[in-house]
Order: C-alpha cells, then sequence, then structure tokens
C-alpha cells in the first residue's frame, strides 16, 4: 500500500428535503430533467452538453452558471425511471455535489426525496458552500421546487 497518497483535507455535508406531490412519480420523474426543468423553474438556465435522447438519461451531461461559483458540470449517474435520477455537479477540482432525487408512489401522488451531498477540496470552499447553502437557504430552496411543482401540475389539471 502507497504510503505517500496526500490528503486535501476535503469536507463534507448533507441536506435533505421531503415533500409530497400531489401526481404519480411517473408524471413527476420527467420533469426532473434539465431541458424539461423549464416548463416549471421559472429562473432555470442551462447549457446541454451531451444527450443521446435530448433529455435527462444516464451519462447526459450539462452545464448551468451558479453563482459566486461559476460554471458547473452535471452528468447524470444513475437514472432508474420513475422513482430515481441522480447527478453529480463538479466546480472544476474544488468542490462536488451529488444530488440524489428519489420519488416514491404514495396514495394520491409520491413523496419527494431530494439529497444533496456536498463535497470542499478546501476549508475555504466548504466555507462558501456552507453559507450558500445552509441550512435555512437549502430548506428555502426545497419549499420553492415544492410550490413551482404544485403549481404546474395544478396547471395542467
Amino acid at each position: 500500500m502507497d504510503t505517500n497518497v496526500r490528503w486535501a483535507k476535503g469536507e463534507r455535508f448533507v441536506r435533505t428535503a421531503r415533500f409530497r406531490v400531489a401526481a404519480p412519480a411517473a408524471e413527476v420523474f420527467p420533469l426532473l430533467c434539465p431541458v424539461r426543468e423549464y416548463e416549471w423553474i421559472p429562473d432555470w438556465k442551462c447549457v446541454m452538453v451531451y444527450s443521446k435522447s435530448g433529455v435527462a438519461e444516464k451519462d447526459a451531461v450539462f452545464t448551468t452558471l451558479e453563482k459566486p461559483f461559476g460554471r458547473v458540470l452535471w452528468t447524470c449517474v444513475d437514472y432508474a425511471p420513475p422513482n430515481r435520477i441522480d447527478y453529480l455537479l463538479t466546480f472544476g477540482t474544488k468542490a462536488s455535489i451529488r444530488l440524489e432525487l428519489e420519488l416514491t408512489e404514495v396514495e394520491g401522488g409520491c413523496d419527494f426525496s431530494w439529497t444533496m451531498r456536498f463535497t470542499a477540496a478546501s476549508r475555504l470552499m466548504a466555507a462558501l458552500l456552507r453559507r450558500r447553502m445552509s441550512e435555512k437557504s437549502f430548506a428555502d430552496m426545497a419549499a420553492d421546487r415544492e410550490r413551482q411543482l404544485a403549481e404546474y401540475f395544478k396547471r395542467r389539471r
């Protein structure tokens, strides 16, 4: 075993939100796609880099601009319709986020679990991410997504 491995002293923290959507998982799941998010997230913007189908799929890649971090590269790393989709977000060599979205069918709709695993390669980046994604900020963002999905399905019915 090589004992000369260097460690960057990275830090990790996790945020999770859960809410119910009044629509079946099969209707919600397709909306968890960089192309389809334009339909329900008013301020959503991305640049598609790669997708054979033109929408979310395993190994699809796109970018977003995240202030103050700059361009973020997103890769779909797990794709299991209609229950789970995971994205790996990379901030160059400074940080990554694993976004895990899971839908569980329940009577009258589905339960939505949204987990983000933040890993920073430095204490400075960890501090920036923690400030940007405090528990309150994350809860507010999740509440916005819950409201936006509810409004989307209300308009469709």
